[in-house]
């Protein structure tokens, strides 16, 4: 059975409708970024990795000056081959994901339009792989479905170019025990 040790890496740029720091105001936006899954294939310790692209949507508001929440519906979906004197690994890798935030956003250094944020998140995934390894005379073929609780920490800054339109730039770690 697999064991998924995952993070999911997303420098991103985010666009979102509003991010005037103001109580009450929602905001939508895309994300874009590079995610990373690792997975330990079998008990010799094989652990295949895929990098791949990362988007997804996010909606949500901000409670007080300072907190904001919001949902994010996202994917990674990519395929990955990696070969070297001992064999060929190859996979396949679809990751969705529904998940809520909740950030602490603040300005920095007394930047009128820089802020940071720093959060955690809590949802849902549902995994799908695909995964062969052809070692000589091993070879291993398998394939699952699974669905786990998902749970995370993210930073990064915030640029606002105008009081509706702003980018994110951030970093997210985030763990399931899919498979």
């Amino acid at each position: 059975m697999l064991k998924h040790i995952a993070s999911a890496t997303i420098a991103a740029s985010v666009l979102m409708s509003s991010s005037a720091v103001m109580a009450n105001d929602w905001f939508v936006g895309a994300t874009v970024g590079s995610a990373n899954h690792g997975f330990k294939a079998d008990e010799e310790g094989d652990k295949p990795k895929f990098k791949d692209t990362y988007t997804g949507l996010r909606a949500g508001t901000f409670i007080n000056d300072n907190i904001r929440v919001y949902a994010n519906l996202s994917q990674v979906k990519g395929t990955e081959k990696d070969s070297d004197e001992d064999g060929t690994t190859q996979g396949k890798i679809k990751n969705q994901e529904l998940s809520i935030s909740l950030d602490y956003v603040d300005n920095l250094l007394q930047l009128e339009n820089t802020k940071y944020f720093v959060g955690g998140t809590l949802g849902y995934n549902r995994m799908k792989l695909n995964l062969n390894i052809d070692e000589g005379s091993t070879k291993i073929n398998t394939s699952g479905k699974d669905n786990a609780a998902l749970y995370g920490v993210q930073f990064g800054l915030i640029q606002e170019f105008t009081p509706s339109i702003s980018a994110e730039l951030g970093y997210r770690y985030s763990r399931m025990n899919n498979m």
